[in-house]
């Protein structure tokens, strides 16, 4: 098939394809860009709440559409810009993964703030580390991270602290609903491409793990990166089995729905999950935490049609008891990264999937995401 692949790509990267490529000067080297891609993330939630009344956030018994997520996260930035926490600024998050990281991620981006992603596994001291290396103005946590926090809390006296879900008040800190009811209309921010999107922190060296700065332009590019692979992957197989005239035009084929299991804290979930998938008017499903029999449900009850997360995770899959009590054959594709997906598991997943086959991929927090 790579003699179709070299054909799509260069039909899909032409001068008049949604995917032209071509140069740019970004600090004084010239590099390949995708010429008509989003200028910032702010522009992609823009386009992606052109999806209207779709769902785009589940969440247990909860649900946004595109419209009800683009309204909260105004209401967001407009608090935020109430409480003097501006362009340039910093925001970190610490929680496990609740809808609201995203309409904190889209809302923040957007106003140009850069999203601070505290490891939600971290106990006090690191958490005090990455706050003194990142130097954010908020700080937003659920119950379990901000009971680790409070200990070094007057470490941070001029730091707002904002509680998510919290099953009661804390005093001094601030109730999330206070930025989801601000209200108000999307401010317009003028973003420029290199600023930081946000800082991940990586433990890829020895010591302290390091904040590596993603710019707007960078996650924007990731995620052109994966609409491209995705689609040109798809046409060259199609090319290859003569079933080329069956293939959807771009954007008129189904949405995803996708079920996110790895940490929003990452690139993987974050920036190759969740991006490309909001662009398309996908359908994003947040669990309270990870387990295989839990995740069969949502499958058969969600149709989900793609679950990224670690090997084992598609392991647990396909291995569980009661996996042939489930339908599963919206799945397009089980697999992911953090690991090697070892030969057997590509074997066993696509023995065991009806319609779907195992995907995997490589990439590097530095890199904003995927790399191949």
């Amino acid at each position: 098939m790579y003699q179709e692949l070299r054909q799509i790509r260069a039909e899909m990267t032409s001068a008049e394809s949604m995917f032209a490529v071509g140069e740019i000067e970004v600090r004084g080297e010239t590099l390949k860009t995708f010429t008509n891609a989003p200028a910032t993330l702010g522009d992609v939630w823009a386009l992606a709440s052109m999806h209207g009344d779709k769902t785009y956030l589940i969440y247990e018994d909860e649900s946004w559409s595109y419209t009800q997520a683009y309204a909260e996260t105004a209401s967001i930035v407009n608090w935020m810009h109430a409480n003097d926490i501006k362009q340039g600024d910093r925001v970190a998050l610490a929680f496990r993964n609740y809808p609201e990281w995203m309409l904190l991620y889209w809302a923040l981006t957007a106003a140009g703030i850069t999203v601070v992603g505290m490891n939600a596994w971290w106990v006090t001291d690191e958490m005090q580390y990455g706050l003194e290396d990142s130097a954010p103005k908020a700080f937003i946590a659920d119950i379990e991270r901000l009971e680790r926090f409070l200990p070094v809390r007057d470490q941070f006296p001029d730091m707002k602290v904002i509680g998510l879900r919290l099953p009661e008040p804390v005093e001094g800190v601030i109730d999330y609903a206070d930025l989801k009811n601000h209200g108000g209309e999307m401010p317009k921010v003028d973003v420029d491409g290199d600023e930081d999107a946000c800082i991940f922190y990586t433990s890829g060296t020895t010591g302290r793990p390091k904040g590596a700065q993603l710019t707007q332009r960078g996650c924007v590019l990731n995620l052109m990166n994966v609409a491209f692979m995705t689609a040109a992957s798809n046409a060259a197989e199609a090319r290859a089995n003569g079933t080329e005239d069956q293939l959807p035009a771009p954007g008129e084929g189904p949405a995803p729905t996708m079920l996110v299991t790895t940490p929003l804290f990452h690139v993987t979930a974050n920036n190759c999950v969740v991006q490309p998938a909001t662009l398309a008017g996908g359908t994003l499903i947040f669990m309270y935490k990870w387990e295989a029999g839990a995740a069969l449900k949502i499958i058969d009850t969600h149709k989900v049609t793609n679950l990224s997360g670690v090997p084992v995770m598609a392991r647990e899959i396909i291995m569980h008891p009661d996996f042939d009590k489930y339908d599963t054959s919206s799945l397009v594709t089980l697999g992911g990264g953090g690991a090697q997906l070892q030969p057997d598991l590509v074997g066993k997943i696509d023995k065991a999937l009806e319609n779907g086959k195992a995907n995997t991929g490589y990439g590097m927090t530095e890199t904003c995401g995927l790399i191949t």
